[in-house]
């Protein structure tokens, strides 16, 4: 049975070794996990990882294109996308995130830091995809804050600085929240940059 799911479901497999990363990646780093570990997590032959993912670094590459930038669209990029302004999209964000780990009672990190942080200075196309992502980010960012003065919600704003703070604030919460393994970073710096916002928007008015 688990040799026809194989043979006869490639991407199934390719899947599965990929979500089995993700997941090692992030809660306990890359450097860190090795491919023996992650073919037992997975569940799949020596031959089919090497099939698939010839090294690790190959696999590392799926991971930040296939999960890392996934994460990062649908954490971020859609909710700015769907709500009506910035203020009302990064305060569902933020919530969502502190919902979510509050009942786990741990915090693993932002996907996308934690990948950069390990392999950015030692690999220029790992560097690159996850400067790619982080690129979009600010994009996603920063279109929601220039269609906000636009609209007239807001005034007296660098969209791209004010994008670069928001990502930056964020990270550095999570970094915080992971260091301490509590929530409550996150919880300050959601208070502080919805105040700071509240300055630069006029909503409901």
């Amino acid at each position: 049975m688990t040799e026809n799911r194989r043979t006869n479901d490639p991407e199934g497999v390719r899947r599965r070794i990929i979500d089995a990363a993700y997941d090692a990646f992030v809660s306990q780093g890359y450097v860190a996990t090795g491919m023996l570990e992650l073919r037992e997590k997975a569940s799949v032959s020596g031959g089919a990882m090497a099939h698939h993912f010839p090294a690790k670094r190959d696999l590392g590459l799926a991971v930040i294109r296939d999960r890392v930038a996934d994460a990062v669209r649908q954490t971020w990029i859609e909710p700015l996308q769907a709500c009506a302004d910035a203020p009302t999209a990064i305060d569902l964000i933020f919530g969502s995130i502190i919902d979510e780990l509050m009942p786990k009672g741990s915090v693993s990190g932002c996907p996308l830091n934690n990948m950069a942080m390990e392999v950015s200075r030692h690999d220029p196309e790992m560097r690159d995809v996850l400067s790619g992502i982080f690129d979009a980010w600010h994009d996603a960012l920063s279109a929601r804050f220039q269609a906000d003065v636009a609209s007239k919600r807001a005034r007296d704003l660098n969209p791209g600085s004010l994008a670069t703070l928001t990502i930056a604030a964020y990270s550095g919460a999570m970094a915080i929240a992971k260091a301490r393994q509590d929530v409550g970073p996150l919880v300050d710096c959601r208070a502080e940059l919805a105040a700071m916002l509240a300055t630069k928007y006029h909503l409901g008015t």
